[in-house]
């Protein structure tokens, strides 16, 4: 069974607590779990791995952004608010797709993304492969999940297991503003970034972000949900465990942010 839960709007580091606490609480909760939502203000994350000095933390600070890091791997992102839609997908260890090697379950999910597009009358593609790289932005870095049209990139996804679930999120670009990925993201210059990366006002898909959304929850109930789906909320203790990560991923950002200032 899965739980849909169409989110809004939300603070950057609750967005990312949430995800985590959906993952570590799913065998108590009892279903799979597709949650959309939206950042606001707008965020700029990091991979699980990576350092907060990826960041331009002054440029960020100036445009009133909030830093973050993501559970999951991969490189740096802005969300910018209103010019994206985000996804996590929380599935357990009995769904099929779990028994899947990441690449291949990360490619199986981002399948939800290719439906959602193709409601709005576009026809992707999927990378199926992994490049390995070290670039700073994640939209750089070729993954197998990477949703493509015409080889440029309109989402990315990271996905991370523990012992009995696994969580990938990614995002759906609704519009581009390549000077504050590039103030906001080390090493990121405004024309390689339009080479490489699109989004739907790029394309002139002028869809309201209402049935963006909706083609991304009916995308994803496709390929994970079938008949067997609900449109519900969050649990009291997941909304508990992620106020504990929110308190912790704040102090992380905030001693960043400090040592930017000092």
């Amino acid at each position: 069974m899965l739980r849909v839960v169409v989110d809004g709007y939300r603070d950057p580091i609750y967005n990312m607590a949430l995800d985590e606490a959906i993952l570590r609480l799913r065998s108590s909760v009892g279903f799979d779990t597709l949650r959309v939502y939206m950042w606001r203000p707008s965020g700029v994350s990091i991979g699980r791995s990576q350092d907060f000095s990826a960041l331009n933390l002054d440029c960020i600070s100036r445009l009133g952004f909030t830093p973050v890091r993501r559970p999951t791997g991969g490189g740096a992102l802005l969300h910018r608010e209103g010019y994206e839609v985000t996804y996590s997908v929380v599935l357990s260890n009995q769904h099929p797709l779990y028994g899947l090697d990441v690449a291949s379950s990360a490619v199986e999910i981002a399948r939800g993304i290719l439906g959602a597009l193709s409601r709005l009358g576009i026809e992707p593609s999927i990378s199926g492969s992994y490049v390995p790289s070290d670039a700073p932005l994640c939209y750089f870095r070729r993954g197998s999940s990477d949703v493509l049209i015409g080889g440029r990139k309109i989402s990315g996804s990271a996905q991370y297991r523990i012992g009995d679930a696994l969580l990938q999120h990614g995002t759906l670009l609704i519009d581009l503003n390549p000077d504050e990925w590039s103030c906001v993201i080390r090493g990121v210059d405004r024309e390689s970034l339009l080479d490489r990366v699109t989004s739907l006002r790029t394309l002139e898909i002028e869809a309201s972000l209402e049935e963006v959304v909706e083609a991304v929850v009916q995308g994803f109930i496709d390929v994970l949900g079938g008949e067997d789906y609900f449109y519900g909320s969050l649990r009291p203790e997941e909304y508990g465990l992620a106020e504990e990560i929110y308190r912790e991923r704040l102090d992380e950002v905030l001693a960043a942010l400090r040592s930017v200032e000092g």
